[in-house]
């Protein structure tokens, strides 16, 4: 009795039906039948295939039968970090000052 092994990769169809229902501009990453990983935004779909825009290299066309898999991937946000490297700037700065105005001030008692 022969078995047949079945590929676990998804054929076109399933692929070309995940990518139609990310919506235009999601962030993905996708896999090439030639082991290549891409990562981009989703751009325009065709018949045969999809746009994926990255903002280094550009816009690719990829065909559905090159792909092996495709997966959303979430943009990390840096707005936590952003704000504490400003709040550490801002309290630097107003330690500085503090420093600052207080010499001046031993300064000028030391004048009088």
């Amino acid at each position: 009795m022969l078995t047949r092994l079945v590929s676990a990769a998804p054929d076109a169809a399933s692929i070309k039906t995940e990518i139609v229902g990310m919506p235009l501009g999601t962030s993905i990453e996708v896999h090439l039948k030639d082991k290549q990983k891409l990562r981009g935004t989703r751009g325009a779909v065709s018949d045969s295939g999809f746009t994926l825009v990255d903002p280094r290299s550009g816009e690719r066309q990829i065909a559905f039968d090159d792909v092996t898999s495709v997966k959303q991937v979430n943009a990390k946000s840096h707005t936590r970090r952003n704000i504490l490297i400003g709040v550490a700037i801002g309290a630097g700065a107003v330690a500085i000052v503090i420093v600052l105005f207080a010499h001046a001030g031993f300064l000028i008692n030391d004048k009088y």
